[in-house]
């Protein structure tokens, strides 16, 4: 039985037993520590702990925690264990961290969105009403130019120093603010008005989010989190036998059996993007391999010696052809992740001695050239690092053929 189905049953059980009790939700309360926010968040913790939830802030009842604790750590623990995440955003962006190059707000509100999290994002109006009037279209020119320019699109750093550059910017408002808008536009999150002298009617918009569903018990979660382990273990013996099949099909006269049995076990991921060593989100997906090609070099050219599947193949590349991604991994001698947007595909060339393997991993629907530019090293890290011990046998095994 499914994990969601296992849900259905214990919801009905627990409403037949419980009336129409609703559970208690936790929720995070992220927003920086200025001024005009203090009150704001104050009540909001309150009245939301008056409606029977479970608030959590920093000042109330999160921190401080002992010296030895990492507190950024600590606070996306606390969001990884929230049902819903609420944010707040006024003229301050918060404390920056280089290594994750965001700053502690920003890392809370992607980790709650990158945990599927109900996220509700309250904006100063005046801020809002700026970074929608001007600023939105100027940063979208500004990356694009840059990206055109550069052939890499700008580091949050980058950003930073040109929006302070900017004179037509107001200069009172901490440029990250617009950086964290513009992160939040970029992902389609509704960003609702925050007037601060105008109290939010916590119960209004509860009911409405309760009425919606959008409020899940914690019971729900921690069964899709069992189920998911017990997947993941299930693969991981499979894939344990699929190796010893993999050892004993390798033998050097039957390329296309090999180039099979390496593509059968090469699977779909999702694709990550790092924030230093505190979070990971996921930006996009790659589906199971398709195919396989295989070269090697024969004097000046990439010579073809066996494919599986249909997948396009030619008959063989010159070394110095650009267009070719088997004579550029050759050329680069590293394993290199390439991506064609008219046929909506990655492909992983892997490099062992003379040989060029290319594995064909269709995309999702959502990259496009600009998008693999921006998380090219990604991309790269999540196909070729998803199994490294995997990686290392198939080396192993192109190592043992003969051209």
């Amino acid at each position: 039985m499914s994990a969601s189905a296992k849900w259905v049953i214990m919801e009905k059980r627990w409403r037949k037993g419980a009336g129409l009790r609703l559970a208690k939700a936790k929720i995070f309360i992220s927003s920086v520590n200025e001024d005009g926010l203090k009150r704001l968040r104050k009540e909001a913790f309150s009245e939301l702990r008056a409606l029977g939830h479970e608030p959590m802030m920093w000042e109330e009842n999160l921190g401080p925690w002992p010296a030895h604790a990492d507190p950024v750590s600590k606070c996306l623990e606390a969001v990884d264990e929230a049902d819903l995440f609420l944010l707040f955003v006024g003229n301050y962006g918060g404390t920056y961290y280089k290594e994750a190059r965001r700053t502690v707000t920003h890392l809370e509100f992607i980790k709650a969105y990158d945990r599927g999290k109900t996220v509700l994002v309250f904006v100063d109006t005046t801020v809002k009403a700026i970074f929608f009037g001007t600023i939105r279209k100027w940063l979208d020119d500004f990356m694009e130019q840059y990206i055109d320019e550069s052939g890499h699109p700008p580091s949050p750093d980058v950003i930073l120093t040109a929006l302070k550059q900017n004179p037509a910017i107001p200069a009172h408002i901490d440029p990250y603010v617009w950086f964290l808008l513009h992160d939040l536009s970029m992902r389609n999150v509704y960003m609702d008005d925050l007037s601060l002298g105008v109290p939010i009617d916590w119960k209004a918009y509860f009911s409405d989010l309760l009425r919606r569903g959008s409020i899940l018990l914690p019971l729900r979660h921690s069964i899709a989190e069992n189920g998911r382990r017990l997947e993941q273990s299930e693969e991981a013996f499979s894939l344990l036998s699929e190796f010893s099949q993999l050892q004993q099909k390798a033998d050097g006269s039957r390329h296309e059996s090999i180039l099979q049995a390496i593509a059968h076990k090469m699977s779909g991921d999702t694709i990550e993007q790092r924030y230093g060593h505190y979070l990971s989100e996921a930006i996009g997906a790659y589906k199971a391999c398709i195919g396989a090609t295989l070269y090697v070099k024969d004097h000046e050219k990439m010579r073809f010696v066996a494919k599986c599947a249909d997948v396009a193949w030619n008959r063989s590349f010159r070394l110095d052809d650009q267009s070719s991604y088997v004579a550029l991994t050759y050329n680069l001698n590293k394993d290199t992740v390439h991506y064609t947007q008219a046929k909506q595909m990655f492909y992983c060339c892997l490099k062992q001695g003379d040989f060029i393997l290319t594995l064909h991993f269709p995309a999702g629907p959502d990259w496009d050239n600009r998008k693999y530019m921006i998380y090219q090293e990604n991309v790269n890290n999540a196909i070729i690092n998803k199994n490294p011990y995997l990686v290392f046998m198939v080396k192993m095994i192109l190592g043992g053929l003969q051209p």
